[in-house]
């Protein structure tokens, strides 16, 4: 995976999280994305992952899904941690979710 992606990917979290909420490698990693997935439960989310090509030999393609109050932020990319990254601050950076966090 490219590193400039799970760098910026994480610098952005952090900064709407604070540095100590984000695990390290988060972008690069699935068991610290599943882990950041679930700090977004406990604030309220609801989170799914779904694989875009099962059973296929040679394609990946992963959507992640946080929703809350009806709302949907979705993303999908061949690397599942990118992709709950890409979904969580969508979802964090919703005008709404700030107030949602206190």
């Amino acid at each position: 995976m490219n590193n400039t992606i799970s760098a910026r990917l994480e610098n952005e979290l952090k900064k709407i999280l604070g540095e100590a909420a984000v695990p390290r490698h988060a972008a690069s990693d699935i068991h610290a994305a599943l882990a950041l997935a679930e700090t977004l439960k406990s604030k309220g989310f609801g989170f799914h992952l779904k694989d875009l090509c099962p059973g296929s030999p040679d394609q990946t393609r992963w959507q992640a899904v946080f929703f809350r109050h009806e709302k949907e932020f979705a993303a999908d990319y061949p690397e599942a941690s990118v992709a709950v990254c890409t979904a969580a601050i969508g979802a964090l950076s919703h005008p709404e979710t700030p107030a949602f966090l206190s």
